[in-house]
């Protein structure tokens, strides 16, 4: 499997924007016709969580565990398929 590399802070910024996109209900109603693009303004929930996942399978396991203990918390407030 390949993966791409991310900018320096991608993480902290996919992390923190899913966050705000769960716990904003507005911001689920994504049109990405409509959307800026900016990942805190207009978030792409598939573009978060692509980040989200990948940085999961390459972190030391300790670690991912603790990362995918909080996108579990996250995915409670709304429900998306874990990959």
């Amino acid at each position: 499997m390949q993966y791409e590399r991310y900018w320096p802070g991608a993480v902290e910024k996919a992390l923190r924007a899913w966050s705000l996109l769960l716990r904003n209900p507005w911001h689920r109603l994504l049109d990405s016709a409509q959307s800026c693009g900016e990942m805190l303004c207009c978030p792409d929930p598939v573009e978060l969580r692509t980040i989200l996942d990948a940085v999961v399978h390459v972190l030391p396991k300790k670690d991912a565990y603790v990362l995918r203990k909080r996108l579990g918390d996250f995915d409670d407030l709304w429900w998306l398929p874990k990959t």
